[in-house]
C-alpha cells in the first residue's frame, strides 16, 4: 500500500543501494531508481518495485558530474510529484597504499563519494525548504569513518569528512523539520551472499571472524537501517550516523587477515599460533615465575 511518501536512492541498480530502494518501496514509498553504467539490472530493480504496487521511475547520470545530484532530485520531484526522503547512496571504494596513491583516484573518491552526495543533499534540502516537506536526508558513509584500516586513507578521510557533513547539514535544516542522518556499513556481502557461494569467496569465506556477531552484513541489513531512519519511529533522531556492522568497529577490528599484517607485525604469528598451546605455555611460564620469584602480584 502506498503510503503517499516518495524517495530517491542514488546508485540503486545494485548492491545496498538496490537493497534500500527495494525496502522503501516495501514500505509504500514511491521510487525513484538511479543508476549511472547498469541499465539492465536498474531495469530489473524497477521492475520488482513496481512489483510492489509503488509507482517508480528510472533516473540515470553519474554524479560524479556536478550537474547532476541536483537534476536527479528535479527531475524526481518532476516524476513523482515531491521527494520526502533523499538517499545519496552512490559511490566506489577505491584503496590505495600510501606510496601509490595516484591523483585520478582522489579526484574521483572526491567527485563521487564526496562531493556528489553533498550537492545531491543540498539541492534536496532546497526542495524540502521551499516546499515546506519535513523530510529525511539519508547518506550512505562506512565504519572506516570511525576505525582507520590500512590503504584507505582517501577513501576513509572523505567517509570520515561526510560523517562531519552530516552533522552540520543537521544543525542548517533542524529547524525546517528536515533530519540529516547516516548509515556507515561494515563488511557487507554483496558480491556472492548466497551461503554456497560465500563459503567459496576468498574474502567473505572469511571475513566473519573478524566480526563480534561472527556473520557477514547483507545488504538487506542496511535497507532496514534506512527504512528506520526515513520513518516516523525515527522522528527525534538528526545529526547521527548508525553503525551497521555486527560490532566491528565497537572493537576497532580490522576487516582481514591482510590489514593485520600491515598494521602488526604478525605474520609469522599467525602461523604458530595456536590458543591450546599458549594457553599451556602461559601455565608453564606462571609456574615458572613462582618458582623463581615466590608469589608475586601485578
Amino acid at each position: 500500500m502506498r503510503n503517499g511518501k516518495v524517495a530517491l536512492v542514488t546508485g540503486s541498480s545494485t548492491g545496498i543501494g538496490a537493497a534500500v530502494v527495494k525496502a522503501l518501496a516495501k514500505e509504500g514509498y514511491d521510487v525513484a531508481v538511479h543508476y549511472n553504467r547498469s541499465p539492465e539490472r536498474a531495469q530489473e530493480v524497477l521492475e520488482e518495485v513496481r512489483s510492489y504496487g509503488v509507482n517508480a521511475v528510472l533516473l540515470q547520470g553519474d554524479t560524479s558530474d556536478p550537474e547532476v545530484p541536483a537534476r536527479l532530485v528535479r527531475e524526481t520531484v518532476e516524476k513523482l510529484g515531491r521527494l520526502d526522503v533523499d538517499v545519496n547512496n552512490a559511490g566506489i571504494t577505491r584503496m590505495s597504499r600510501t606510496r601509490e596513491i595516484q591523483v585520478e583516484v582522489m579526484d574521483q573518491l572526491y567527485a563521487l563519494n564526496f562531493r556528489g552526495m553533498i550537492l545531491g543533499a543540498q539541492e534536496a534540502a532546497k526542495y524540502m525548504v521551499e516546499n515546506e516537506v519535513k523530510g529525511s536526508i539519508i547518506f550512505n558513509t562506512s565504519i572506516r569513518a570511525f576505525n582507520p584500516h590500512s590503504s584507505d586513507a582517501i577513501y576513509g578521510g572523505l567517509k570520515a569528512g561526510l560523517n562531519r557533513v552530516i552533522e552540520s547539514f543537521a544543525i542548517d535544516l533542524g529547524r525546517y523539520g528536515i533530519r540529516v542522518n547516516g548509515f556507515s556499513p561494515g563488511i557487507i556481502n554483496v558480491r556472492s551472499p548466497k551461503p554456497e557461494d560465500e563459503a567459496l569467496n576468498p574474502f567473505y569465506g572469511n571475513s566473519a571472524r573478524f566480526v563480534p556477531l561472527r556473520r557477514n552484513g547483507y545488504a538487506e541489513d542496511l535497507g532496514g537501517t534506512v527504512v528506520f531512519l526515513a520513518s516516523d519511529a525515527a522522528s527525534y533522531i538528526t545529526g547521527q550516523v548508525i553503525r551497521v556492522d555486527g560490532g566491528l568497529s565497537v572493537v576497532g577490528g580490522s576487516e582481514n587477515i591482510g590489514d593485520l599484517f600491515d598494521i602488526y607485525d604478525v605474520r609469522e604469528l599467525a602461523k604458530e599460533y595456536d590458543p591450546q598451546q599458549y594457553r599451556q605455555k602461559h601455565r608453564e611460564f606462571e609456574e615458572y615465575l613462582r618458582e623463581k620469584y615466590g608469589n608475586y602480584q601485578h
